[in-house]
């Protein structure tokens, strides 16, 4: 490659650039590889401008490099410069003598920056014009935030020696300070200082490692220049050396984006970078809308307004507290004293390391910088002390001073983005707050069962949020069926969590039989509580929070479940309000269903809704909540499917209602669901399908990301037989990359023994899910409504695997969800619930195994499993696993379907037939590459024979360590990439690598590997487990 680029970070006024210069290669292949070399570079937060001479038209005409320059635009959200001037400037930047003329020069910028404007300028030193580009200034300037604690250092064994020695030294600042949480507070600050100090000569460390590699590439290439000889070899290992540390860079950026990549040899795509920047753009703010209108743009005056409009909301507001006392006086359900005294003793050191081992990991910190994941590494020295902290905290009541502060960071929702009432406030608290605040949460959710009915579903242990949606799905399901009335009130709370009254909360608590410690322990995380937003990373000043839970706090969701009892109870307690009337429940009436803020009401009569909105009035007076008209919304069923009058007020819902995210219609509800489910999924996949994955890659984001988004519909409604053949073409599609199937999509679905890849069967496992629902449900008895309407459906259904009673109410006519599970359970007599259980892995697993294909005839697990062994990359397995099933490309197989003209060799020295075999091994080009590979083989084992049955079925009990094998795989497995990838090359481009390309591509990955285990395990070790580093002096 011929090429040059130069990066440089540039500063100016604030705004952070990464300026590239560019001059492309002569030759169209060099060129396409300089582009690919750009990516580790354009990888970065600052404004990212690339420019020069890229010596070729991106215009009409354009060859092969003008594609993969265009990907590149569209890989970091970059435009043409020139076209987005006004005028535009698409002339040619150069000309000769014979009237030849191109536009070779380009600047290509973010589509984020201000208004554009330029012109071409003939100049002196070159036949090239030259582009001069005016940018406006950035939409958004960026502050610089508050420090975090790199993650990465915790992995680095030096920074955890010299840190255990740095902490024992800060023992001897206790006499200076006046208590444990003065100290404490001193002590974060001593190591935060540290740990700024350390990264600082660890960057210094590595500009001087990268300026030695540039230096020792310059001295090479002044050698070649002077008349000496070019050692290529050493000249592409130092520049391999540059391009990890770029990568290196590049994906420590995505990690802290939360956006890393999935896989090891994962590359970058347009869709990769654009999710990385859709979900960067949800924290950007381009612009405030104030009261009186008006919209401000610079920092300082959006924070300032941010900053107003929160201090607004979570100021605390007048309550009646007569108000309040009739609806405490609903409440009928206490403590028991056992489990109060529980709730009141001592926290241990157990219930705090219980806690932290449990938070996320990942999570940004709070104003102190230090994450979760630095208490655990040093949870030895450190558990101690954070427990010592928390105890004072607890004695004195007063927090320290970082863990009583709070930043604010602000989530775009939907609707205006000016508005700042569409973005949803999210607190990053320290992680010593929240360990105590995670110790309080945990021994509240055991007394939360005791004192919440069962009503509400959130944060209750036992209590599942399906149960809401079963109870209203059937019972719609019901009343249609009889033709009863029903109209189902969904009612929205405006900002529910930031208009919580303190004091009413803990009148609550008190009411419920907390005692007055455990509400102290409480008071003392709330009262005086701080808050400082951030606005681009521009930080605010300090404000109180008088009201509100905060959404960050581990205590949050319980303490607004306690906080909204109160309601449930007056509206069960009230007369004038009746609810659906359950079959087979001895006469049981249901009125409404929770869940947090999301209260569902379930009437017959229009003066109970009526009479339930006049009580949510009155809860208004005495707690503060508001009830949010324009989102609450009724919709009839049953006998009144058709009524537009809607009593007390509320909008009438005209389409399907939607509760806790689904949507329920008076009939067609499982398609409309499925429908929108679906949609999700074809957005997922073609997020995924742009980056480059392999099979394993895949399956993973079918089961990590894909499956996860079905789960939750999975349980309330099954999947429709119209939409299964789409979903399963879907899948099928992303998996192969929408080319032509080599593997029958029955073996694709069966583990890697079995010679599959392990691909989720969805339509199987989505009805297995709902089944084992059905019957896990059915098993147990009865502890909410649902559970009655279930067995009025479906126990009849259910009675050969199941105990069933004929004494209780039973449906003739299913609904079609009820029918569907009916229907499977038939067709599938293998599943005998009693002996694989009631769980949906089980059930799958059994239902999976009988509609499996036979194995594959002479080839056992061992063999499958060998080929993938643990620790090869991805796509080496893949590779090794196609080969093993034949099912490789080749021109035999693509001309038995005639995607090609002959079965011969492409090689025009063989003309022989070309199968899987024939590439790895019959060729005589593959018979030059092994005898080059004999030699690094026979440096692991000099006894190794090699054979073909040991390239396709792996080295199975060959002599040696499991180490010794592993190497040999892995150097065969190499071989035979580079063998498949120049075979491929040589078809597509007609460029023959030759066996030194091959040789040299197999070192080259060799000795990536070697540097990265050196980093890992040091030299010493790193030289042992690869038998001294296999001659390539690297290690």
């Amino acid at each position: 490659m011929q090429g040059r680029v130069i990066g440089v970070d540039v500063t100016i006024r604030d705004c952070k650039f990464r300026l590239v210069v560019v001059y492309g290669p002569q030759v169209v292949a060099d060129r396409r590889e300089m582009v690919d070399c750009l990516t580790p570079l354009c990888v970065t937060n600052r404004k990212l401008v690339i420019g020069g001479d890229f010596n070729t038209d991106l215009g009409i005409g354009g060859d092969s490099s003008a594609g993969a320059i265009t990907r590149l635009m569209a890989c970091h959200g970059l435009v043409d410069g020139g076209l987005h001037t006004t005028p535009k400037m698409a002339g040619p930047t150069w000309r000769n003598s014979r009237g030849v003329e191109r536009r070779l020069d380009y600047i290509f910028v973010p589509r984020s920056l201000g208004k554009l404007s330029g012109r071409l300028l003939p100049v002196f030193f070159s036949d090239h014009d030259g582009v001069l580009l005016q940018v406006g200034s950035p939409v958004c300037l960026f502050g610089r935030g508050y420090w975090k604690l790199d993650r990465d250092v915790l992995e680095e064994q030096a920074f955890v020696d010299r840190f255990y020695d740095f902490f024992w030294r800060l023992e001897g600042l206790r006499s200076m300070c006046e208590g444990v949480l003065e100290w404490w507070e001193l002590v974060k600050v001593r190591i935060r200082a540290f740990i700024i100090g350390y990264c600082k000569r660890k960057k210094r460390e590595e500009r001087r490692e990268v300026d030695r590699i540039q230096r020792l590439i310059e001295l090479e290439y002044e050698a070649g220049n002077l008349g000496g000889s070019f050692d290529w070899e050493r000249s592409a290992t130092l520049k391999a050396q540059l391009r990890e540390v770029q990568e290196r860079k590049a994906r420590a950026f995505l990690e802290r984006a939360h956006s890393g990549f999935l896989e090891h040899n994962e590359t970058c795509s347009a869709m990769f970078f654009k999710s990385v920047r859709a979900r960067q753009s949800r924290k950007v703010m381009h612009g405030i809308r104030e009261e009186n209108g008006s919209i401000v743009r610079e920092p300082e005056d959006m924070v300032r307004v941010t900053t107003d409009h929160f201090q607004g909301l979570f100021k605390e507001r007048e309550i009646d507290v007569e108000q309040g006392n009739v609806f405490l006086e609903h409440l009928s359900r206490r403590l028991p004293e056992d489990i109060r005294e529980v709730m009141e003793a001592q926290i241990s050191l157990e219930e705090v390391e219980s806690a932290l081992r449990r938070m996320g990991k990942g999570k940004v910190p709070g104003m102190d910088g230090l994450p979760a994941e630095f208490y655990l590494k040093f949870w030895g020295i450190l558990g101690p002390v954070v427990l010592e902290v928390l105890k004072a905290i607890l004695e004195t009541g007063v927090p320290g001073g970082s863990m009583a502060v709070g930043v604010l960071s602000l989530l775009y929702k939907k609707g205006e983005v000016t508005d700042l009432g569409n973005w949803r406030p999210l607190t990053m608290l320290c992680v010593d707050y929240k360990l105590l605040a995670k110790v309080l949460a945990d021994r509240l959710r055991t007394a939360l069962p005791y004192v919440v009915h069962e009503d509400q579903k959130c944060g209750v242990e036992g209590r599942s949020i399906r149960w809401n949606l079963q109870l209203i799905r059937d019972s719609i399901a019901w009343v249609e069926d009889r033709g009863l009335p029903l109209m189902v009130a969904a009612l929205d709370q405006a900002k529910a969590f930031d208009r919580v009254n303190r004091s009413f909360l803990f009148r609550v608590l008190g009411r419920l039989g907390f005692g007055e410690k455990f509400i102290g322990w409480i008071r003392t995380l709330y009262v005086g509580a701080g808050c400082r937003v951030s606005v681009n990373s521009h930080l605010g000043d300090v404000f109180d929070l008088s009201s509100g839970v905060r959404q960050g706090c581990p205590l949050s969701a319980l303490l607004f479940v306690l906080y909204m009892e109160p309601l449930g109870a007056a509206i069960r307690a009230d007369t004038g309000v009746e609810g659906l009337l359950i079959p087979g429940s001895g006469g049981l009436r249901v009125k409404m269903t929770q869940y947090a803020d999301d209260t569902s009401l379930l009437l017959c009569k229009d003066s109970c809704l009526t009479r339930s909105l006049a009580i949510f009035g009155d809860f208004t007076r005495a707690s503060g909540a508001v009830l949010n008209h324009a989102k609450s919304s009724v919709k009839f069923f049953g006998r009144w499917r058709g009524r537009t009058d809607v009593p007390g007020g509320l909008s009438l819902c005209e389409g399907a209602l939607r509760i806790l995210g689904v949507h329920f219609e008076t009939s067609g509800s499982a398609t409309l669901n499925w429908n929108m489910r679906i949609a999700v999924v074809q957005r997922k996949l073609a997020m995924w399908k742009a980056r480059y994955l392999s099979f394993m890659g895949k399956v993973l984001v079918l089961k990590v990301d894909v499956l996860p988004s079905l789960l939750y519909l999975a349980y309330i409604y099954p999947l429709p037989a119209c939409l299964r053949r789409p979903l399963v073409r879907l899948v099928f599609q992303f998996m192969w990359s929408g080319r032509c199937e080599w593997v029958a999509r029955a073996r694709m679905i069966c583990p890697i023994g079995e010679g599959g890849r392990g691909v989720p069967h969805f339509p199987l496992k989505l009805d297995t899910i709902f089944v084992s629902f059905l019957l896990t449900e059915l098993a147990h008895p009865v502890i909410h409504p649902s559970g009655y309407l279930l067995r009025v459906f479906f126990s009849y259904q259910a009675r050969s695997i199941m105990v069933w009673s004929n004494t209780g109410p039973r449906a003739e006519q299913l609904p079609w969800h009820f029918g569907h599970a009916a229907k499977w359970l038939r067709a599938h007599p293998e599943v005998e619930v009693a002996r694989v259980g009631l769980d949906h892995r089980h059930l799958y697993e059994e239902a999976r195994k009988a509609g499996s294909p036979v194995p594959v005839v002479g080839i056992s697990e061992v063999v499958w499993e060998g080929v993938q062994t643990r620790g090869l990359d991805n796509r080496l397995k893949d590779l090794n696993w196609l080969s093993l099933h034949r099912c490789l490309p080749v021109r035999s197989i693509m001309y038995r379907y005639s995607l090609v003209q002959s079965p011969t060799c492409p090689r025009s020295s063989c003309g022989r037939e070309e199968t899987v075999r024939h590439v790895f091994w019959d060729c005589a080009f593959a018979g030059v590459v092994w005898s080059r590979a004999r030699v690094l083989l026979g440096l692991v084992r000099g006894d190794f024979v090699l054979t073909w049955a040991r390239l396709e079925r792996g080295v199975g009990r060959a002599r040696g360590t499991d180490r010794d094998r592993f190497l040999l795989w892995l150097l065969m497995s190499l071989f035979k990439r580079g063998l498949w990838e120049a075979r491929q090359n040589m078809v597509k481009t007609g460029r023959d690598w030759g066996v030194e390309g091959i040789v040299r591509r197999v070192e080259g990955d060799l000795r990536g590997r070697m540097k990265r285990e050196e980093r890992k395990w040091g030299q010493h070790a790193a030289r042992e487990r690869w038998k001294g580093g296999l001659g390539l002096g690297v290690i």
